[in-house]
């Protein structure tokens, strides 16, 4: 696969393949503290959701947005 690939690959249901967030979320759980692991648990259900209604025009967008979400999201906690 092409980074920034613009084909859309779906499931057998017609829905969009979101396997590639899974597998991002999983990554960036490893090694990291329980906020930061439940902080991706939450952004990776608002990103799936944005995909699947094709908020994104590339894997690659919604993998920098699930990163980008991610990294606010602990950046508040640790400040709080």
């Amino acid at each position: 696969m092409l980074w920034g690939q613009k084909i859309r690959t779906t499931s057998p249901l017609g829905l969009p393949a979101t396997g590639f967030l899974e597998r991002l979320a999983s990554e960036l759980k490893i090694g990291r503290n329980a906020e930061y692991r439940h902080a991706v648990q939450r952004m990776l259900e608002t990103v799936r959701e944005n995909y699947e209604s094709g908020q994104y025009r590339s894997t690659t967008e919604a993998e920098l947005t699930l990163r980008k979400l991610v990294e606010r999201e602990a950046n508040e906690q640790a400040c709080n």
